[in-house]
């Protein structure tokens, strides 16, 4: 499938709007109250978090920047991930040593290429489905995240958070 220009706006407002909605519904319906991860009050929440390489099975690949992969946290409880073909959204909140998502939704853009830099960052991004449990680890300006057996090294990127994607980056 070709990836539409014109619709990936469209289809990433969507996704956070059934995001939104679907927070609201479980905390609504009796679920639990989210709340950030305890560690992003010292530090990560607030921030995108750009995505420098990714190891996968052993293997350890940089992630250009021009790739646009990026993590980021809400101090509210937000949480959004961007790889190179699709923007996924959700919450997420404090799990033993780390954060648990919950409530995740993606635009749903194909992706027919052979890429191994996008096909390994479609798979990372694509581990935090709801219900998935991050390890993390903050030293400084750098975040690492270990999810579904891959481990994501991201560098604070500086920007603020920015819920809902104001572009894709």
């Amino acid at each position: 499938m070709k990836r539409s220009i014109k619709s990936l706006p469209m289809s990433m407002a969507v996704a956070v709007l059934v995001s939104v909605a679907a927070a609201g519904c479980a905390t609504a319906a009796g679920g639990p109250s989210l709340t950030s991860a305890p560690g992003a009050q010292a530090g990560f929440a607030g921030y995108k978090w750009r995505v420098v390489t990714i190891d996968h099975a052993g293997k350890e690949a940089p992630v250009p920047a021009r790739s646009g992969v990026y993590l980021q946290f809400a101090p509210g409880g937000q949480f959004g991930a961007r790889e190179p073909v699709n923007y996924h959204g959700g919450t997420y909140h404090q799990a033993g040593g780390g954060f648990t998502t919950s409530g995740m939704v993606s635009t749903a853009v194909g992706y027919a290429g052979h890429d191994p830099v996008v096909l390994l960052s479609v798979g990372a991004i694509s581990a935090f489905d709801s219900g998935a449990h991050a390890e993390v680890r903050l030293t400084g300006d750098r975040l690492a995240v270990t999810v579904g057996g891959y481990l994501l090294t991201c560098q604070r990127d500086g920007r603020q958070a920015d819920f809902p994607p104001a572009r894709p980056t």
